[in-house]
Order: C-alpha cells, then structure tokens, then sequence
C-alpha cells in the first residue's frame, strides 16, 4: 500500500507497458509482466489515492492493451493465462469504489479502445476463455462498474460491444450452470439479476432476440453513394484511384436497389426470427427471471409463516415490495402473449410426421420458454393474504372468538397493480386460447404409468415421461416437447381468477368455461391436472351466478371409460332418470 504512494512507481510502471506495447508483448516478458501486474493490483486495492496516481499515469489503458494482446495469443499456455488472471484483478483493484476510474475503463472498454490495435470487444474475449478465475474476475469487474450506475449500465444496451458483452454471459451461464465448481455461474446470475431489478429486463430481450447479427455485421465493409470512383478529393486536387488497392482487398460492392440480395437475405432473416422468436438466450434470461420471481415468492412465504400469529400482521404485509417492476411485468406479458400465438401454430401442424417443419431448436425454445413464462406468472399471481391467526386470539383470552374466522390481511397495492397489468395486456384470452388448441392438438394420455424406481436419474425420468407422450400419440416427437403445458396453463388461470369478479367474466366472455371445465381429467401428460383444474373451477365459480347458471345449464352426453376404471372391471353408464353418471361392476 505504502509503496503506490510514490508517483515515481506509477511513472516507471507506465515507461515500462509502453515499451512493451510499443515493441510487442514478448513471451519471454510474460512472467515479468504477471509480477508487474500483481503489483499494480495490492497497491491499488482499497486505496483512493493510488487509483488515482494509476489512473493520472494512463495505468487503466496501457494494461487493457496488454491484455488484449495477451488474450489472442495465449493458446492455453499456462504463463498466459496466470498473467491475464492478474492484468484483470489489477484493473478490477485500480477501479473499486472510484467512480471517475469506473467511467474511464467502462468507456474504454465499450465505447472507445485505447488504441486501433486494442480489441473492442475484449470483454466478452475475456468471458471466453476457458479460465474460471479470469472469468470469474470479468464478471466482478463488470458488476463492479454497473453497480449503481445508470450511465454505465446504458452504455451496455447502447455499443456494440455491450451487447456482444451480454450474449457472451448468458452463453457462459449455460455452459457453466451444471459445473458444481464453476463460481463465476453465481456472479453471473447476480450481474443479470442487478440489471433486471434496475428495470433493464426488456432492453435485455432485445438484445438478446438476434444474438451476433449485429457483431459479423460490423466486420463487413461496405461503401455507397455516388461519386465513390471519381479521382478528385473535395478540394478538388488529384488523388490516387482508389479502384485497384479495393480490388485487392476484393471488397463488394453495394448497391442500393430493391433487388439486392443482402436486403432479400436480411428480411429472410427477420422472417426466420419472427417465427422462431425465442432463441436459446432468450430461456436463459427467462431462467434467471423465474428464479428471481420464485425466490421472491418462497421469502414472501416465508414471511407470511413468521408473522401468521403476530396482532400486527394486517400492517406487516406493506414492508414486502414486488419481484419486479411493472414495465417488466408488462414486457414479460407481451412475450406470452406473442409465443402462444406461434405455440398455437405449432399446434396446428402437430398432425404432420416428425417435428414437421419447426427444427427440434426451434421447438425446445419455444415450449421451455412457454413453460417458463407460465411458471413466471403462476407465483406473480399468488399473493400469501390469509387470515391472522387463532393462536393470537387465544393469547388475547377471547375465547368466543375460536369459532370464528381470523380477520383477513390485506393484500398490497403493488400486487393488484401487476395483477391488473397481467389482465389488461391480454394473458387470461391468450392462456385461453392457448390451452382450447393444446386441448385440440395435443392427445390426452391415459397409459397407467409404472412408478419409477427410486434410484432413477431426473434425465430418466424426463426421459420416461418424453417417451410416454411420444409413444401414445400419432405426432411422435413434437408433443414431448409439451409436456404440463396444459396443467400450467389451468394452474395461472386459477390462480388470476381468485377473488376476482373481472377475471371470472372474462373466461366466460372469452368462452373459457367449457375448455377449463374439460381439463377435469386425469392426463398423465399433465400431472395433477385434473386436481389444478378442480381448484380453478371453485375458483371461477365462486361467488360468480352467471358462471354458475351457465355451468348448470350443461348436460352430459355420454360416459367415457378410464382406463383405470377397465382394470378394476368397472364402467360408466349415464342414468336415464336423473341423467348422471353411475359405475357398475362388469360382471365375469
């Protein structure tokens, strides 16, 4: 600490990465440059003053132009990889609680290399390499700056280098996230999670709709516009051709007419991602949110249990604040809304061999993108309100009281208001129509199921369960992909439904009673979905005469054995008087 003190060490320090940069980084200077580095990064940490004397001698740049050099050049050897382990953690030290060194190296590193040879995207380079620590280390380094700052968090969404920074992460999260030993998967999932409680969760699906377009674009060379051949500069003198050093280069040129293929091929492309529309990123990040949502869920719980017997309840439940704001509420609503109407297509065409014309990609995007959005929205849906408890009025001695019930506690402002944003953006009508197609499309399973053994792998068993659906339905592959979409669907209407007199019309008004009355089946497809579905019907009903009179209205057609009934010898008739069904015993 004592020793960054002196000006004279920052000055040498920088003589001597100048040189290095100004000659090429030799290999046989890479140990040298380690220590160097180790340096920079104990007389810097936790120390104002030093950071500034680092920063004032241009320390922030020099070593963001060695590493860069470093890190396309290291190819695994071992003195290459310790040396960038130390470049980052000295530049991670030279920035740390210093926002003035925080907004130069941001800069630097999104929106302007230090010099042409730098690498612009040298972050997401970093993030890249198959180095724990360095990762680790980027990922802190990047957190570090973002952390409380709205300027520096923008810049992530606004450069291209941004952009390429946060696809590479959420790739690294993936390919990390079954590596029990991979620490840098945790700060990842904190870095993502800060962005979205900062309200960046829409600007972060963008971005991620297209991943890499944007990038290989901008390594492409292109040139317009009239005048481009003529031999004369603006000011009028002599200039060489520029023709003969372009066609050395073998650059294309562009031009500006309707029937340019790179325009046909971009449109292509937007067609291509209209109709995938989830990519692989876009379930990551819809991971990351749902484990947000459900954490936020399970402490609000928590929380309820606590304070269940405690007088003051009705008060208590104002210190819980929601998982996420209401714009993310929103943008998270027009997603659902947008992939079931592609899931209804899907539907649509499962009478075709095969995984037809959607890629199995395609496909497992989708529906674990569905399956997330609707897991997402089951616990935003779920509020603790309950009532205060009797243990509470035994301690106060009414014991005439026992009998009745506690008082109810409140339910939040904010917990209305994203639950009307839920309504209003149009989830009950999609979840409806969903689930009338999935209910058309998707074959109801009745096959008894064996139990499996307890020693089975969760792959076995999702396995078992893919195999089941695939092998008792005609469009084998596709509806394995489906599995408990039904079951989810009837659980977030149920859910949206309770105590709410508006959401209760609207699944009448949209004709959602009969598909939701239907669900009251066993499906081995959709575990407890006939159980979910009992629960949304009282939920629906309760309370509600014109949901009930259209119900009584029904009659029942006929019986329909299950299978279940066939193995105990019992079957289903209709009474002729009353109209109900009865079972009788087949007989021998």
């Amino acid at each position: 600490m004592e020793l960054g003190s002196h000006d004279d060490l920052w000055t040498s320090l920088a003589l001597i990465l100048n040189k290095v940069i100004k000659d090429g980084l030799d290999p046989e200077q890479v140990e040298q440059l380690m220590f160097l580095f180790r340096i920079i990064r104990n007389s810097a940490a936790g120390v104002s003053e030093n950071q500034d004397r680092a920063r004032d001698s241009n320390q922030l740049k020099l070593i963001q132009e060695i590493i860069s050099q470093a890190a396309h050049t290291h190819y695994g050897n071992v003195t290459y990889i310790m040396m960038l382990r130390a470049g980052v953690q000295a530049l991670s030290n030279l920035v740390t609680g210093n926002n003035v060194s925080k907004d130069q190296m941001w800069k630097s590193f999104l929106a302007e290399a230090p010099s042409p040879s730098c690498d612009q995207y040298l972050l997401s380079t970093l993030a890249a390499i198959e180095d724990e620590t360095i990762v680790l280390s980027t990922v802190m380094l990047c957190y570090n700056c973002i952390f409380e700052s709205r300027e520096r968090s923008d810049l992530l969404f606004s450069t291209s280098a941004g952009k390429k920074l946060l696809t590479q992460l959420v790739n690294e999260s993936h390919s990390s996230s079954g590596k029990e030993e991979r620490k840098s998967f945790e700060m990842i999932f904190t870095f993502f999670d800060h962005l979205i409680s900062r309200d960046y969760f829409p600007q972060l699906f963008e971005v991620l709709r297209n991943p890499g377009v944007e990038s290989e674009e901008e390594y492409s060379i292109r040139y317009h516009g009239e005048g481009f051949h003529d031999k004369k500069t603006e000011q009028g003198k002599d200039d060489v051709d520029p023709l003969p050093k372009i066609r050395e280069l073998k650059i294309e040129e562009i031009q500006d007419e309707e029937g340019d293929h790179s325009q046909k091929a971009r449109m292509e492309g937007k067609k291509n991602e209209e109709r995938q529309y989830l990519s692989a990123e876009h379930v990551v990040l819809l991971k990351i949110i749902d484990s947000r949502i459900y954490c936020h869920h399970d402490l609000q719980q928590k929380r309820h249990r606590e304070r269940h017997s405690q007088i003051d309840a009705r008060n208590s439940s104002s210190e819980d604040g929601p998982a996420i704001s209401l714009a993310t509420v929103r943008c998270l609503t027009e997603i659902f809304v947008r992939a079931s109407v592609l899931t209804i297509e899907i539907f649509k065409t499962l009478e075709q061999p095969g995984i037809g014309q959607h890629g199995v990609e395609d496909l497992a995007n989708m529906s674990s993108g569905l399956i997330l959005l609707l897991g997402c929205f089951a616990h935003l849906s779920l509020y603790e309100d309950g009532f205060i408890a009797k243990e509470q009025i035994l301690l106060e001695g009414d014991v005439e009281s026992l009998e009745t019930p506690g008082e109810p506690l409140p339910v939040p402002e904010w917990f209305k208001a994203q639950h009307m944003e839920m309504i209003n953006g149009g989830l009950i009508e999609s979840a409806i129509e969903l689930l009338r197609q999935a209910d058309k499309s998707l074959v109801r399973v009745t096959k008894p199921v064996a139990a499996m053994p307890n020693t089975a792998t969760p792959a076995m068993a999702a396995n078992t369960e893919s195999t089941l659906v695939s092998n008792t339905s005609t469009e084998q592959g596709q509806q394995s992909f489906f599995f408990g979409v039904k079951r989810d669907i009837v659980r977030l209407v149920g859910n949206l439904a309770y105590r709410s007199r508006h959401v209760q019309d609207l699944i009448r008004q949209c004709n959602g009673l009969i598909v939701m009355l239907s669900q009251c089946n066993i499906d081995d497809a959709n575990p407890y979905l006939r159980e979910y579905a009992i629960l949304a019907m009282k939920n629906i009903l309760a309370g509600n005469i014109e949901n009930q009179a259209l119900i009584e209205e029904l009659q029942p057609i006929e019986a329909v054995d299950h299978p279940a009934l066939q193995e105990a010898r019992v079957t289903a008739q209709l009474d002729a008087k009353t109209g109900r069904p009865v079972l009788t015993q087949k007989k021998t």
